[in-house]
């Protein structure tokens, strides 16, 4: 296990967030996620920093999403602490009070996904994916994804995409407007970096009020919007379909859902 699931730096006034689980392609383990939610509760009051980028660290991927081998070992109980858990700390990541960027190389699938939407905008190489694929592991996007993509693609294409749990290559993400910049591989943190000093010449405290000025647009929605996703969230993980899921990934095949058996 690694002595820490995120290294954080700074270069100037620009705080660098590298996910460090390299061996999972960054999943989003108990001790990356509490060791995330450190972090981030320190740059709540990092009051000198103009933009926060989070990166996939040393990994080839930014984030593959939830660890299906851990989460094989939890209880009911323990999933939906764990996922409580991980939906505040992408909620705490969206509400930090300076610009956030996701520098997504690799894949952003799930979870990752998630974090990426947590952050105020993407940079994503263009051979790298993205998705919301929770729906063909029988569960739901428990951490905020369904409401943070319909914000960026439209209510329509979101449910495309959460659906069919459809993978998109970054020049595809980037023509529906779920990322904001495509580059070359190997170049998203260089890209995230040159928006982030972009920033930096700005008032910093401007750019903090126009951001919290944005954000206050329909709040009230998006929070009861969270609560409608959490309370579905939970009502996958008494499903066969969840623990089916769970198998199909040990197994290495294809899920076989009780599609003829639905209750929700």
């Amino acid at each position: 296990m690694p002595e820490s699931g995120v290294i954080f730096e700074t270069r100037e006034t620009i705080g660098m967030v590298h996910l460090n689980n390299p061996k999972r392609a960054n999943a989003l383990s108990k001790f990356l996620v509490q060791d995330l939610a450190d972090t981030v509760n320190k740059l709540k009051g990092a009051t000198h920093l103009s933009a926060v980028i989070f990166t996939g660290g040393k990994s080839k991927a930014f984030c593959a999403g939830a660890d299906l081998k851990e989460r094989q070992t939890m209880s009911e109980d323990e999933i939906i602490e764990y996922v409580s858990f991980l939906r505040k700390t992408f909620a705490e990541i969206a509400s930090l009070p300076m610009p956030t960027i996701a520098a997504i190389k690799g894949m952003a699938l799930g979870g990752g996904c998630e974090l990426a939407l947590a952050c105020d905008f993407r940079v994503m190489e263009e051979d790298a994916f993205i998705g919301l694929t929770e729906v063909s592991w029988g569960i739901i996007p428990g951490a905020g994804g369904t409401q943070r993509l319909p914000q960026l693609v439209g209510v329509g294409k979101a449910k495309q995409l959460i659906f069919t749990a459809e993978k998109l290559s970054g020049k595809q993400a980037y023509e529906i407007g779920l990322v904001e910049e495509i580059c070359e591989n190997g170049k998203a943190e260089l890209k995230a970096l040159k928006i982030a000093e972009l920033i930096a010449e700005n008032s910093l405290h401007s750019v903090r009020l126009a951001k919290r000025a944005v954000d206050s647009f329909d709040q009230t929605q998006m929070e009861t919007g969270l609560q409608v996703e959490w309370d579905c969230y939970k009502k996958t993980i008494h499903h066969p379909d969840r623990l089916e899921g769970l198998a199909a990934f040990k197994e290495k095949r294809k899920p076989n859902y009780s599609n003829n058996k639905l209750k929700i």
